[in-house]
């Protein structure tokens, strides 16, 4: 009788054959995708604003087959495909979702920064087409507001916009104004002609001054006054941005770039902290900045175009007009929230 010996070579090729087979299991394994992923609504994420929340599911699957419980990073939780949350505080979150069905369960995950926010307090309409530039009244009790159309107007109203009255003034593309409490004159800015226009309070041109350093791009968008120091402040909107520091006791003119935003439509001063709020359109945005532009601070609010701005240092309220919507909207910090 004859005995089978195993010998080396037998050995490896049976290895070899064994490595093979197992290459060959991993390589005709199918890869599953993940059963879904989060996606939002939402172009940014505020603070005390609500998110849309729902679950991308994989071709095929249904979200009838499973349970989703989310867990949002706040130590609230909710449930369901589609949802709505809104996060209190300004910060970081990582986000979670555990799926369990058809006897297999995975975490689905996603990082969301929230934002620093204002509340919108009340949303009123204007009888004004393109509202653009915004400055308080006298002792704060209505607003001036001018419009960026051709033969562009400049009208007073009331905290809820509704009209007072209409200066025959007629500009060519308005695009902020200053209330002046010294003699309740009136200074606002064309943008096309990047002029500087001085008018009393009846709405007739008193002087007019051509700004210097503003060629090509974006133009003059913003004005604010200084009272106390006799100085004022203007907004170069883009390409480049920039703040323009005009001493009035002989209009000496100081420019420094602007790149903390994409663009720059609105300034207010706050003459107890001697500081500047900056509102920029594109990134709706407000800036608390230092008095040379460096930002301090910033809140975004949840509107289309918005285009002028004032402060009310008292209240802490903002008013704030939109372009587009042709609204004025109030906002104020998150009180208890």
């Amino acid at each position: 009788m004859k005995r089978l010996v195993n010998t080396g070579s037998e050995i490896v090729i049976f290895f070899y054959i064994a490595i093979f087979l197992i290459f060959i299991s991993c390589v005709n394994e199918p890869e599953v995708d993940p059963l879904a992923s989060i996606k939002t609504a939402n172009n940014r994420y505020l603070q005390g604003y609500s998110i849309s929340f729902s679950l991308e599911l994989r071709k095929g699957a249904q979200a009838s087959d499973y349970e989703f419980i989310w867990d949002f990073g706040d130590s609230l939780a909710g449930a369901g495909y589609e949802l709505e949350h809104i996060y209190i505080y300004p910060g970081t979150y990582h986000i979670e979702v555990h799926t369990d069905g058809n006897s297999k369960s995975e975490i689905l995950t996603k990082t969301i920064e929230v934002l620093p926010s204002l509340e919108l307090v009340s949303t009123h309409s204007l009888n004004l087409d393109a509202p653009s530039g915004l400055s308080f009244g006298a002792n704060g009790e209505s607003l001036w507001i001018v419009s960026d159309k051709p033969s562009g107007k400049v009208v007073q109203v009331d905290l809820e916009g509704n009209l007072l009255r209409t200066l025959p003034y007629r500009g060519a593309d308005l695009e902020g104004i200053e209330f002046d409490i010294r003699d309740s004159s009136l200074w606002v800015i064309d943008e096309s002609l990047a002029e500087l226009i001085h008018l009393d309070s009846n709405g007739v041109e008193i002087s007019s001054q051509v700004i210097n350093g503003i060629p090509g791009g974006g133009g003059l968008e913003g004005i604010t006054l200084d009272i106390t120091h006799s100085r004022m402040f203007l907004l170069k909107e883009k390409d480049f941005g920039a703040l323009i520091t005009l001493e009035q006791n002989g209009l000496e003119q100081s420019i420094t770039h602007l790149n903390f935003a994409p663009d720059y439509s609105a300034i207010a001063y706050i003459p107890s902290t001697d500081k500047l709020w900056i509102l920029s359109d594109e990134s709706s945005t407000v800036y608390h900045t230092n008095i040379d532009g460096t930002p301090i601070a910033d809140y975004g609010i949840d509107m289309v175009q918005p285009e002028g701005l004032v402060y009310d240092d008292v209240e802490g309220v903002f008013y704030i007009v939109d372009d587009t919507t042709e609204k004025l909207h109030k906002y104020r910090f998150w009180e208890n929230i």
